[in-house]
């Protein structure tokens, strides 16, 4: 059977919604929006009926990023190629814009398909978790709350590129906390509150953010720490965490987009970096 790709929008998010729990996944409602208001045409689909059985999203930073996720096919379906052409669709796309350096996060099993499509290896990493209350309450206090602004001027240095919209889409549902040389924020999910993007000049100002993040919720928390970067490890380790996936970071393109993983110590996701 030959399944078509068609853009994602908003009136598909309920079904995606599905997709998302049997996965397994821990986005919620508003994580499909904020990937939709972003980019509302580089986000991608396949439907059975009108339900969603597969999907796909890209997220561009200017013309010299952009990064592909949620890249989710519903199991019935897995292994008729569905994933393959989503991919490709995404790349298409991309390539017409001319994205410079397109990246994408994949677990051990969709790295074969990744590299077959022309990704290489950047760098890997690993979701650790902390385990929490499963009877706690969601985040204290009003999501998109802040203490200050976003360090740009860092966050630019750490990520590579400009990604201050992304930046301001997440923060209208995180909590941020910013420090004289660093920012982080804590947000909520389905199965747990996700700690990231955190970006800090020392390892000391990591340490007092963490503190403070961590202050916000008493549930099981999610944080996917850049695995060169030693200083997060041992912080994710010293505050009861524990690895429990394995991610690849991977990357097509013209020209790789550097970034400086001394000062990133949380991913914004493995769906945007």
């Amino acid at each position: 059977m030959i399944h078509q790709v068609r853009r994602l929008t908003a009136k598909d998010i309920p079904s995606a919604m599905k997709l998302c729990r049997a996965s397994g996944w821990n986005q919620l409602t508003t994580d499909w929006e904020r990937l939709l208001d972003h980019d509302p045409q580089g986000c991608f689909a396949v439907a059975v009926n009108e339900e969603i059985i597969a999907t796909v999203t890209t997220t561009c930073y200017g013309r010299d990023l952009a990064w592909i996720g949620m890249m989710l096919v519903h199991e019935e379906y897995r292994r008729q190629g569905i994933a393959v052409a989503l991919i490709a669709t995404c790349l298409d796309h991309l390539r017409s814009r001319d994205i410079r350096c397109i990246k994408l996060d994949a677990t051990p099993a969709g790295k074969l398909v990744y590299s077959q499509l022309g990704f290489q290896d950047e760098w890997a990493f690993h979701r650790w978790k902390r385990d929490g209350d499963s009877e706690s309450k969601p985040l204290d206090g009003d999501r998109g709350a802040t203490n200050g602004q976003w360090n740009q001027p860092l966050d630019l240095t750490a990520f590579g590129v400009d990604r201050r919209q992304w930046i301001k889409r997440l923060a209208a549902h995180s909590h941020t906390v910013n420090l004289q040389d660093g920012s982080g924020m804590i947000r909520e999910g389905h199965l747990a509150s996700y700690i990231g993007p955190m970006v800090a000049a020392t390892p000391s100002t990591a340490t007092q953010m963490i503190s403070k993040l961590l202050a916000k919720t008493s549930r099981t928390t999610f944080w996917d720490v850049p695995q060169p970067n030693q200083h997060a490890v041992t912080l994710a380790r010293d505050n009861g965490f524990l690895p429990v996936r394995d991610l690849t970071r991977m990357w097509t393109g013209r020209q790789l987009i550097p970034c400086d993983l001394s000062l990133q110590y949380a991913l914004s996701d493995p769906g945007t970096g």
